[in-house]
């Protein structure tokens, strides 16, 4: 510290008024709050902050000045060593002078193991009074209006007790040295629950006094006013009474009577209640009672109980306004100074365990704490008070920085609360799903008691009971105002409960959705391994789907609501983060829409590549549907071994949306659409890099090729020699296409199922979203038709959140999409077609599954991953790329069936099989294109589709 305040060197001067200043006079005037010698320190603590801070301006003085340093330590720390500074930063005076030798002299006698043993042993007696003072007064029925004005000095000098022996034993048990520290926290101390006990208690008491004060400053002149009109209006009555006059009296007429009751009357109209005039008006009061009393010694009034009940009231009366007049706003003031908390606001979080052991043992305790916060409060003076006598602009600010950070805390305590409701939960399911027998539709009477099962069913509400009771306390709490926060307790419980079942859901979903498949594990190994997994992971979530659903009554909160707000929030930020890998400006929790410091998601290891179990389960999905192993039926709508075993397929998905719910599969949606576009990306750059070279002989084969409806001289050769020289592009474009295609496939597969789902569970939702997709698609027609009609502007979000919402309710068409933007890629029809003809004779027609599949085991491809590769390449492109595939694909039919009738002699058996493969192949490219037969059959011609197609029915 000393070299940190040498870079801005003060005059000695200055620094020596100052000290002397703060050495001898009460700077902030709290000798009001504090009257008692004993309570000097605690007085004089906010002096002493500055004090410690200040000598480090004049290091001199800690050093050699033993005369100046004895005198501190006289006067501000004789039993205190440990103090706060600005914001309840503590800092032990031992350690901290420890290099000062004039300081560390002065601090011995106050360091003197006898004197600690006795500071301690004082403070424990101190604790224990309050400890029984706060509970007498704060028993049920005490804290009336009039006890507390009646003893209003006692209540005070209990708050200043418990305030002054919880602050020594709570920073002093922040000291370092060991034998310090032992006895004052060792063996048979005051322990922490102890304290917190008092600290609890003490915050209850100032709540009340303050409340009942604050109520009785604001009714006070109407109480006044009342109080003294009814007494002044029974003295005028007694001296009328006394004229002989009225009706119905039987009283000789008395002149003195009658004119001293006047005169009470007026001196009663004279009293005022201004604050300069309140000890003289209470005096006055004070007079006229006792002239009251005095008069009841006349014959006259003595034997008139009517009189005297008179007389009575109006004494009465007459008190109640003394109460009034002492009803000040200095008690508040006195109030506020006394119950300062800010020095603890660092030390507090070591007692949050003791407070969450507390609430966890006695769930009533919860009532108390608000009391806790309220007096944490005042942490918020310190920083702010000085910025608004300044006139800052930034008081808002500040204010609202400290006050989220006291939400923050309170935040931390009440966690308790939904981490205890959740084991409870835990023991709930169980008895539910596991010990619970379903009770059937009809119920034979001999049976009766073997259902009731009385032993469970009252465990049951007896767990249900402490959920309610845990509850009750949070939900019996009122508003609380933190600073510049409001604070609801109902949404305190309800993000405990969020954020806690976000934890369990995300950690969950972690632990369970991680596998380590080796390098040659098979396919059905793989799928194994997933349906295990995500068996388990359904049955976890659909039992805290249950817990939540089973509380929500008793909590008042919508728990199924809850739980799908949660679930799509975890699946979206796991999604965003997963989505980083393919993204170059990279979202961190800071920008995160999903992620929330009241309700945080955890976050988790990456694991395998994967940043979190959204990825690790999209690299699953596609170990478990590598082409290279797998067929793609279209017919079944999944992926087969070659011995008919089914892999992967809808039953697959719909355990996955069982396990993750809708939103994990429009994040897996999300995942599989940026693997697309990563993929494609990579093929621009390397057609951009290693096809460019061959961008002479692409224009040679095109124009050899050109027109299409036309055959080509030598046909044979020419696809021969162009394959030939093209033989190191094949085996790219391959892996390219199969891993689109592959993904384009279970983007399918998913949008199937969450279409399903929506149509079943959200059917008027679905139906309305058609409506309006198909109404926004016609305007937009309209509007290309004719300019003059209107169209969604760019600033509109309307075609953005209808997108999302259709993706959500699986109403997208994932080969219809344009997933990149790019310039012409000259030649791609060309090198499209030569990949065909490679790999044309590595195809056969498999009739039981309805494909092409691989012709011998080793080839690395199926035929519907790659042509989905291929319909998506092409849809990134303007259409004629699609027209010019299919017509080069036509000529190669064409040509080589010519070819092979040339040789036969006209005669043909059956067509050749690449021929065949070739045929299928673009009617499945057309099929995923969504281009019509007519189309088709425009360049394959029509007979040799149908001739394949009755091959295929005489096969089967």
């Amino acid at each position: 510290e000393e070299k940190l305040f040498k870079r801005l060197r003060l005059p000695e001067y200055t620094v020596s008024a100052v000290l002397g200043r703060l050495l001898s006079d009460d700077v902030y005037l709290r000798a009001a709050s504090f009257p008692d010698p004993a309570h000097r320190s605690t007085r004089l603590q906010a002096q002493a902050s500055q004090l410690y801070v200040i000598l480090y301006f004049s290091p001199s003085t800690l050093r050699d000045d033993e005369r100046a340093m004895r005198e501190v330590v006289d006067r501000y720390f004789n039993d205190n060593w440990v103090i706060s500074y600005y914001m309840g930063t503590a800092v032990d005076l031992r350690s901290e002078w420890s290099s000062y030798p004039a300081a560390s002299a002065a601090l011995n006698n106050t360091l003197a193991p006898s004197n600690v043993i006795r500071q301690e042993a004082e403070n424990a007696r101190l604790l224990d009074l309050c400890l029984a003072d706060l509970g007498r007064y704060l028993q049920e029925g005490v804290l009336t209006d009039q006890y507390v004005l009646d003893n209003t000095s006692d209540i005070l000098n209990c708050v200043r007790r418990c305030n002054v022996g919880i602050r020594w034993r709570v920073m002093h048990r922040k000291a370092t040295g060991d034998k310090l520290r032992s006895a004052i926290v060792g063996e048979g101390k005051v322990t922490e629950s102890r304290v917190v006990e008092a600290l609890l208690l003490a915050s209850q008491l100032e709540m009340k006094v303050k409340a009942i004060f604050k109520r009785l400053l604001d009714a006070k002149v109407e109480k006044w006013n009342s109080c003294k009109e009814q007494a002044r209006s029974r003295m005028q009555e007694l001296s009328e009474y006394f004229t002989g006059e009225k009706a119905l009296t039987r009283v000789e007429r008395d002149e003195g009577l009658m004119t001293w009751f006047g005169g009470m009357a007026a001196e009663i109209d004279s009293l005022s209640i201004e604050d300069d005039k309140a000890t003289v008006t209470g005096r006055k009061i004070q007079h006229c009672v006792q002239a009251l009393e005095d008069v009841e010694q006349f014959d006259v009034i003595d034997t008139n109980l009517s009189i005297k009940a008179f007389l009575k009231d109006t004494r009465s009366e007459l008190l109640q306004m003394i109460r009034s007049v002492n009803i000040k706003s200095s008690v508040l003031t006195t109030l506020e100074t006394c119950a300062d908390f800010s020095y603890a606001w660092e030390v507090m979080l070591d007692y949050v365990p003791v407070l969450h052991s507390r609430v966890r043992s006695d769930p009533g305790t919860v009532v108390l704490l608000r009391a806790l916060f309220l007096k944490l409060a005042s942490i918020l003076d310190v920083p702010i008070i000085r910025i608004m006598q300044c006139g800052s602009p930034d008081a808002l600010s500040v204010a609202e920085y400290y006050s989220n950070e006291l939400v923050g805390f309170v935040r931390k305590v009440m966690a308790v609360i939904p981490v205890s409701v959740f084991k409870i939960l835990t023991n709930i399911v169980l008895i539910k799903e596991k010990r619970l027998k379903p009770l059937p539709i009809r119920l034979e009477v001999d049976l009766t008691k073997d259902y009731a099962q009385a032993d469970e069913r009252y465990e049951l509400a007896k767990l249900t009971h402490q959920v309610s009771i845990f509850t009750e306390g949070i939900l019996a709490m009122e508003k609380t105002l933190l600073g510049v926060i409001q604070v609801e307790p109902r949404a305190i419980l309800e993000d405990g409960l969020r954020s806690e079942l976000v934890r369990q859901m995300a950690t969950a979903m972690n632990g369970v959705l991680k596998w380590n498949f080796g390098d040659g594990a098979s396919p059905a190994a793989v799928q194994d391994g997933i349906v295990k997994s995500l068996t388990a992971l359904m049955n976890r979530v659909n039992g805290y789907r249950l817990a939540i659903e089973y509380i929500q009554d008793y909590c008042d909160l919508a728990g199924l609501k809850m739980w799908q707000a949660e679930l799509a929030r975890i699946t979206g930020y796991f999604t965003e983060q997963e989505s980083n890998r393919y993204l170059q400006k990279k979202i961190y929790d800071g920008q995160s829409r999903y992620q929330s410091r009241a309700i945080p998601i955890p976050r988790f290891e990456p694991v395998d590549q994967a940043n979190n179990f959204m990825g690790r389960t999209v690299s699953a999905l596609l170990r478990m549907t590598d082409a290279s192993a797998t067929i793609y039926s279209p017919e079944c709508g999944g992926w087969f071994l070659p011995n008919g075993t089914e892999v992967c397929g809808i039953s697959t998905i719909s355990l996955l949306r069982k396990s993750i719910g809708i939103p994990g599969l429009v994040g897996l949606y999300k995942l599989l659409s940026f693997r697309i576009v990563n993929e494609l990306q990579t093929f621009l750059k390397f057609y951009a890099t290693t096809v460019k070279p061959y961008a002479v002989l692409m224009e040679q084969v095109r124009d050899t090729l050109y027109p299409t409806f036309k055959n080509p001289p030598d046909p044979a050769r020419l696809y021969a020699a162009a394959t030939k020289k093209t033989e190191k592009l094949m085996l790219p474009t391959l892996i390219c296409l199969r891993r689109v295609g592959q993904c384009q496939l279970l983007l399918k597969l998913i949008a199937s199922e969450v279409h399903f789902r929506s149509k079943l569970d959200a059917n008027l939702m679905h139906n309305s979203l058609a409506n309006l997709s198909a109404s926004v698609v016609n305007d937009v027609r309209a509007h290309y038709r004719d300019p003059s009609k209107p169209q969604p502007q760019e600033s509109n979000p309307l075609l953005t959140n209808l997108s999302s919402l259709l993706v959500t309710c699986g109403m997208d068409d994932p080969f219809a999409k344009v997933y990149i933007t790019t310039d012409p890629l000259e030649g791609l029809p060309v090198l499209l077609l030569l990949f065909l003809c490679s790999y044309a004779g590595k195809f056969r027609y498999d009739s039981d599954f309805g494909t092409l599949v691989r012709s011998k085991s080793t080839y690395p491809l199926d035929g519907w991953p790659v042509s989905a590769g291929m319909s998506t390449l092409l849809r990134q492109f303007h259409p004629s790329y699609t027209s010019s595939v299919l017509a080069y694909i036509g000529q190669f039919v064409r040509t080589t069936v010519q070819g092979v009738l040339s040789e036969v002699g006209g005669k043909l058996s059956s067509l050749p099989k690449e021929v065949v493969n070739a045929v299928v192949f673009a009617s499945m490219l057309a099929e995923a294109t969504r281009v019509g037969r007519e189309e088709l059959f425009e360049h394959v011609p029509q007979f040799l589709v149908e001739t394949v197609c009755k091959l295929d029915s005489t096969k089967q």
